[in-house]
């Protein structure tokens, strides 16, 4: 396992440029996703078991220089192993429930150790060039059986997916599977032998899915993602592909065939409806994470904000998503989602004055090809922004880097405090207090067609009224008291049409809810106190 370090001290990362080892003119391109299939199940009685996935893909060089390929020494696979060609790596993702997730776990890459060249493709014209390459303009499309021949599959967390580099020496290959003992699990020559792939269940390997993820209703989609040794960083936008897949039991076992989303280039988290994204790396040297994001509401006052972060590139991988928030916003709801299903190893969430931090557990760090889910609820507004990812080990760069993004820091309508009585009536603003805002008003939540006093005023205060109840306005500087009624689902609402050119000014409001009993003069139930930023930017 690789040791951690869970940087504290989030720095901006450098502006991308070429790694370490670039070679100018190395470009591959996927441009398929080809032939899925789902090689069987294991485990428990459906859902509970799991079932192995595996899809195809094409591919070309659209480079200016023909792609180096040998896959051992003197091409002989009984040499020692090299790692001069691409390795290529799966995932499946699903939207659903306004979510974009990863269901497939950490899966095993194809080593493609043997070159071919063929004269179709987008690339075309095929250029001739030396042997033990893929020359210019040339193509070649790997069937699903071929990419899911698992002597040629090994740890994507062998990689270094920067670099684009392997080592072989005691890699899974060097040491086979089970593992052979003495000197041959540590002389790069490959001990994994047919014979020990034969004897693997259907699933072993491939793209391990729950079959709890397969059932669940959604859209689902394969993605390919090569991984090219010396390819510039500014020619890997077109090594990602994904397309859209479906699903279906028959009651014994599972099939797949392409729904109608067609291919499509990029991060399958370009696909994600409502979201927007954008990607940032640790400079020359380390890569890259894309960063989603995907604001709704606001609901009863409260934004619901969804994160998911792709590693697309970063060898020491990812340990916090840290995002900036209004020192006096409020933040709840919070959740997390990773690609293992282990809860032992969840991320945890830290609310300070200016930040939402989710930090991850020493053996959880986010690594390249993997997507993790961040979510909450805010009252305070999306504002374009930047979050911040700490890397999760040491090595050369930054401690941090900085993806641009959306961040809850506009806070327009500011929670004083809470309401009280069985249950405490509520108040919210129904979205920001903007000038102008002809449609803006203070909505109250309270018992179906109740009656509710609305008091709004200047000043603020913090009265206590005993009971647990306190008076958020200042009484002298009142300057309005109205009576509004629920409707039958509890709700009503005060307009307060806003115009344009206002100047900066705070408001302050209150409902109070008639109510027998009530905890305030036996008859009046307060809700919570808001303040209310009119014309107001950025956090308080």
């Amino acid at each position: 396992m690789r040791p951690a370090l869970f940087a504290a001290i989030p720095l901006f990362a450098s502006g991308l440029l070429a790694q370490s080892n670039a070679i100018p003119g190395t470009d591959l391109r996927v441009y398929d996703v080809g032939s899925p299939t789902v090689y069987g199940r294991r485990g428990p009685a459906y859902p509970q078991g799991e079932a192995g996935v595996g899809f195809g893909h094409s591919y070309c060089n659209s480079g200016t220089v023909p792609l180096t390929w040998l896959g051992w020494v003197g091409g002989s696979s009984s040499q020692a192993m090299l790692d001069t060609y691409p390795k290529i790596a799966f995932l499946l993702a699903r939207e659903s429930g306004g979510r974009m997730v990863q269901v497939s776990g950490e899966s095993f890459l194809k080593h493609s150790r043997v070159p071919y060249n063929f004269s179709s493709g987008p690339c075309a014209p095929c250029q001739t060039g030396p042997s033990n390459t893929m020359r210019v303009g040339c193509s070649d499309t790997y069937s699903t059986g071929f990419n899911g021949d698992r002597y040629n599959l090994g740890p994507t967390t062998e990689i270094n997916p920067w670099l684009g580099s392997w080592n072989s020496v005691g890699s899974y290959f060097d040491v086979g599977d089970p593992a052979v003992s003495g000197a041959a699990a540590a002389d790069g020559i490959q001990s994994l032998t047919s014979q020990q792939v034969f004897a693997f269940d259907a699933v072993k390997n491939r793209l391990v899915v729950r079959e709890t993820e397969l059932a669940t209703a959604g859209t689902f989609y394969g993605q390919v993602h090569l991984m090219v040794k010396g390819e510039p960083v500014a020619n890997r936008d077109n090594n990602l592909m994904s397309r859209g897949l479906s699903f279906t039991w028959n009651g014994s076992s599972w099939s797949t065939t392409f729904s109608g989303a067609a291919n499509l280039q990029g991060s399958v988290l370009s696909r994600w409806t409502g979201a927007t994204t954008a990607m940032a790396g640790n400079g020359p040297d380390d890569g890259r994470f894309l960063v989603a994001v995907k604001v709704t509401g606001p609901v009863e006052g409260m934004w619901h904000y969804e994160y998911a972060v792709h590693n697309i590139d970063n060898d020491r991988g990812g340990a916090s998503l840290r995002i900036p928030v209004c020192p006096t916003a409020r933040a709840i709801n919070f959740g997390f989602r990773d690609v293992d299903g282990d809860a032992l190893n969840e991320w945890t969430v830290s609310r300070t004055a200016n930040e939402i931090a989710f930090l991850a557990s020493a053996t959880n760090a986010l690594d390249w090809n993997c997507i993790y889910n961040f979510w909450f609820d805010s009252d305070a507004a999306p504002v374009a922004g930047s979050v911040s990812i700490d890397e999760a080990r040491l090595g050369a760069g930054s401690l941090s880097v900085a993806v641009a993004s959306q961040t809850p820091t506009l806070l327009g309508t500011e929670y004083l405090g809470d309401g009280c009585g069985t249950p405490a009536p509520r108040a919210w603003s129904n979205g920001l207090p903007t000038s102008p805002n002809a449609a803006f008003a203070v909505q109250f939540k309270a018992a179906p067609s109740a009656f509710l006093i609305g008091a709004f005023g200047l000043g603020g205060a913090n009265v206590d009224l005993g009971s647990g109840c306190t008076f958020f306005l200042d009484e002298p500087q009142m300057v309005l008291l109205t009576l509004v009624q629920a409707n039958a689902a509890g709700i009503a609402e005060y307009p307060l049409p806003l115009a344009a050119g206002m100047s900066p000014i705070d408001y302050f409001a209150q409902g109070f809810e008639i109510v027998d009993g009530g905890p305030f003069l036996g008859f009046l139930a307060p809700t919570n106190g808001l303040k209310i930023r009119v014309a107001g930017a950025g956090c308080p």
